[in-house]
């Protein structure tokens, strides 16, 4: 359980560990715009009714293919990926999200953040949420070598060609 300052200290030395890779997506300006707006938001990130919170997307291939679902709401296929709950970090969120919507365990001791965007998500009248931005951040994840559960959402798995072009480039690490 991680809370308050211990938080944000643990999600900022996670973006910094950003700056080092060679991520071809990955910007100086991207992250310390992200980092500031993280800062500056500090009391609502893990709250689903502020305007700006975190979520956690899980990226794991199994023999060169991505798993995407389907979302329910916005129609179109993404990375599995949820809000970080209160007491919950990012990586665990993303470990979470994967079992629950793919029915799949991902091993999140093993997991790598990749990369951090920001998200403009619609207005929900059927959740009674607003129209919103998350804050995502990215994991590659192992699959970890357990029998699948009854997935909540869709599931499709997918090569980089047929991936949704923002997730493509994630593929060059499966090489």
């Amino acid at each position: 359980m991680i809370n308050g300052m211990n938080f944000i200290s643990k999600i900022i030395q996670d973006i910094q560990t950003l700056e080092s890779p060679d991520y071809p997506w990955i910007s100086h300006e991207k992250l310390e715009s992200l980092e500031s707006l993280i800062n500056d938001h500090q009391e609502g990130l893990r709250n689903r009714k502020s305007l700006i919170h975190l979520s956690a997307s899980a990226f794991v291939i199994n023999d060169h293919l991505g798993y995407f679902i389907r979302h329910p709401y916005l129609h179109t296929i993404l990375l599995p990926a949820g809000h970080v709950e209160p007491n919950e970090l990012p990586v665990n969120c993303a470990v979470r999200e994967f079992h629950e919507e793919t029915g799949y365990t991902a091993d999140g001791s093993l997991g790598k953040l990749i990369d951090l965007n920001l998200i403009d998500i619609p207005a929900n009248p059927l959740k009674d949420e607003m129209a919103h931005q998350h804050i995502d951040f990215r994991y590659a994840l192992p699959l970890a070598d357990t029998l699948p559960a009854t997935p909540e959402l869709p599931v499709f798995r997918l090569s980089g060609k047929d991936a949704p072009a923002e997730f493509q480039p994630y593929f060059y690490l499966d090489d």
